[in-house]
């Protein structure tokens, strides 16, 4: 649900079920995060030269924190889900809240930005 709020596009959510390292409709910066974040979630990171390598290029150290951090959450609540057999929302009840939750792209890059300014 939170990629729909974002702005994922069906066509897009099916590039990520198959091989959106072939896909066009994902940029290098975004393969290189959906790579990295691959890596991570496969604790395979540690001795991925390459895709580490397209991260350094690519991304500046605060961003390549900010993509590691935010897998590395979603990796957590996951393990923590499947380890308590937790009973998810239906799909519906989450379409439901779509409209409530408010998320926007705006409203993200927004708030990074406000981060990004504190910074300098």
């Amino acid at each position: 649900m939170l990629g729909q709020a974002l702005g994922l596009t069906g066509a897009e959510f099916d590039a990520l079920q198959g091989d959106y390292r072939a896909s066009p409709l994902f940029d290098e910066r975004e393969k290189a995060a959906l790579a990295w974040s691959e890596a991570m979630t496969l604790n395979t990171a540690k001795h991925d030269g390459p895709h580490w390598d397209d991260m350094r290029r690519l991304f500046d150290e605060a961003e390549i924190v900010e993509i590691s951090l935010a897998c590395a959450m979603f990796n957590m609540i996951n393990r923590l889900n499947d380890s308590f057999r937790t009973e998810l929302e239906p799909e519906e009840y989450n379409r439901r809240q779509h409209g409530a939750v408010g998320v926007t792209a705006a409203a993200l890059e927004d708030y990074a930005c406000g981060i990004c300014a504190a910074r300098k």
